[in-house]
Parts: structure tokens; sequence; C-alpha cells
């Protein structure tokens, strides 16, 4: 998906991961609303940035998500908006989240029961083109959704907002 010029991968990769639980869970395909956590998380930086926990923390204190149809993604100049007062009703709720730590533990995870939310270090990202990326760094400063793994190869298949 495209965010713009709007640093709101985490909320991406947070709706993206409920997305799919929601999708793994009740057999429906909601398209949720990456903007709602983006302008109404307000413990997070909208379009300056953010962490998952945050926006899981945010989702189930609202009781759950729009659908993208009701509350659209606007945030792509750059500018985060303004929370709507009224928000229209929810698709897909949650009740927590849990952390798992470890590469193997991701991949046993993503393996046996399905994607997953990871920030990483996306440097260099920019100068992908093709293949296996081999460089991995150690800033933190992007978020993704972990969907596939090949353990024999060692790499991981990701889905990517930008």
């Amino acid at each position: 998906k495209d965010q713009g010029y709007c640093g709101s991968c985490w909320a991406f990769s947070a709706t993206e991961q409920i997305e799919s639980d929601c999708m793994r869970v009740s057999g429906e395909t909601p398209i949720l609303s990456p903007e709602q956590i983006t302008q109404c998380d307000s413990t997070s930086y909208g379009c300056n940035g953010g962490w998952t926990e945050n926006a899981y923390d945010y989702v189930q204190s609202a009781g759950g998500m729009c659908s993208e149809s009701d509350y659209p993604y606007t945030s792509g100049s750059g500018t985060t908006g303004t929370c709507k007062r009224s928000l229209p009703s929810t698709s897909c709720a949650i009740t927590g989240y849990k952390t798992i730590s470890g590469e193997s533990a991701m991949a046993s995870y993503v393996e046996s029961t399905g994607p997953l939310s990871v920030c990483l270090d996306a440097n260099s990202f920019n100068s992908y083109t093709s293949g296996i990326m081999s460089v991995c760094g150690t800033s933190v400063d992007h978020c993704v959704q972990a969907v596939g793994v090949d353990t024999a190869s060692g790499y991981w298949k990701v889905r990517n907002s930008w």
C-alpha cells in the first residue's frame, strides 16, 4: 500500500496484522483503516512515527477498527489530520496482543499461525532491486508485516508500505 509522504508505516503494519488476524479467526477479509490509527492514536505521532504496540492499545481501547471505505486514508501528503469525533461502526476488534521475541520463535509463528507485524532497519530497502537482501541493519526505522519465511534458505517475505 502507498502511505505517501506520511511516516505511518507503524499504523499500516498494525492494520495489516489486525486484518490478517480477523481473517484467520472469522474467515472474513476486512479492509481496515490505517488512517484511523494514524489520526486517533494519541500515544503516537501520526505521520512522524509510532509503534505498533501503541496502535494495538489504541484499537483495543477504541473497541475496534473502522473499514477503510468508512475512514479513508488522507495523510499521504505528510500531514496528519484530526481524529473524527464520531467514528463509524467498527469492522474488527481485538482483545489484546502478544509480543514474540527471537527470530526462531517469530519464524515458528509465521509458519504455524500466519503473518506477524515486525519493525526493522529499512535503510537497505532504498537500494533494493531484486533477489534476497543480505544486509541487515540494527537501527529500527520501519514497520512491515512478515508474511512468509524460508528457514532453510534464511530469508523472510514481507508485505511493505512505503
